[in-house]
């Protein structure tokens, strides 16, 4: 493998173990690594670090398996590995990205503060050229040895986390929720867990909701009860199917509550519903 990098920088490359001696505290910081054809990575660690594991992506295609879903990211990308988790990531040449590790005390509340969720998570950015000044001036000091070092990293550091989530809330809309609109419509029949929608996007539970209710108008849990009402009323109007089977259809498998509910929101009774507009 050739590999071109003008140095890999390792801080602190111990245990890295939560720390109450500094809020923030960098482990492990690497510079930028290019791979050119034909020549590719693929990393897996089986076990995971006792950090958090960010990277962001400068340039051509990284791509990581999180939860059996395949992410292709391009520049601008970000990934952020929780504590233990189990990382596989590979890339397609030539590609290019900058990543750092880092620990504290109060790391879970700065990165769910600024609407990180604390699970595996891949978000599809635009390229911020600050990011990568950041990171590059993070080396910097570290290479000259700039005095309060691990001070000073932890505020750039700090400051990328911050760029991000402002890149984020700028960029925010529709399109940033396809993910789980996307897996709605699919699923909609299903049992679905807002903290799983959540993690499809990359957002803490509260973030997810707040922005899907402000895109969509409402909830995400009243986004899927109209899909599946509506659905009960195409199937009551073109079907002759007994209502149990088009309440498990619509993702009631339970006729009794499948009728209450759909009672409460419609204003009668599905079979009233048939015989009043069929």
């Amino acid at each position: 493998m050739t590999r071109h990098h003008y140095r890999s920088v390792e801080l602190l490359n111990q245990k890295s173990k939560k720390s109450t001696d500094a809020p923030l505290i960098i482990n492990l910081l690497n510079d930028c690594f290019s791979y050119f054809e034909p020549f590719a990575y693929d990393t897996y660690n089986c076990e995971g670090r006792d950090d958090y594991f960010l990277i962001y992506v400068t340039d051509g295609i990284f791509n990581t398996r999180i939860n059996d879903t395949v992410f292709s990211l391009k520049k601008g990308s970000v990934v952020l590995f929780p504590p233990k988790f189990k990382y596989h990531y590979w890339g397609e040449p030539p590609s290019k990205y900058l990543c750092a590790h880092f620990t504290g005390s109060h790391v879970e509340k700065i990165l769910t503060d600024l609407g990180f969720s604390l699970e595996p998570c891949a978000l599809e950015n635009e390229f911020s050229p600050k990011i990568k000044n950041l990171f590059d001036k993070m080396i910097e000091q570290y290479m000259t040895n700039a005095p309060f070092l691990q001070y000073s990293l932890a505020c750039l550091l700090e400051e990328i986390l911050l760029t991000i989530a402002l890149g984020r809330i700028k960029n925010d809309g529709y399109h940033t929720l396809k993910k789980s609109i996307k897996y709605i419509h699919a699923n909609y029949t299903e049992k679905i867990q807002i903290p799983y929608l959540a993690k499809l996007e990359g957002l803490s539970n509260s973030r997810y909701i707040t922005l899907f209710s402000r895109e969509m108008g409402k909830s995400p849990s009243e986004y899927i009860l109209e899909l599946r009402l509506g659905r009960a009323c195409d199937l009551l109007l073109t079907t002759d199917m007994e209502i149990c089977l088009i309440g498990a259809l619509s993702g009631y498998k339970d006729q009794y509550f499948f009728s209450k509910i759909f009672k409460k929101h419609i204003g009668m009774s599905p079979r009233e519903y048939r015989k009043r507009h069929k």
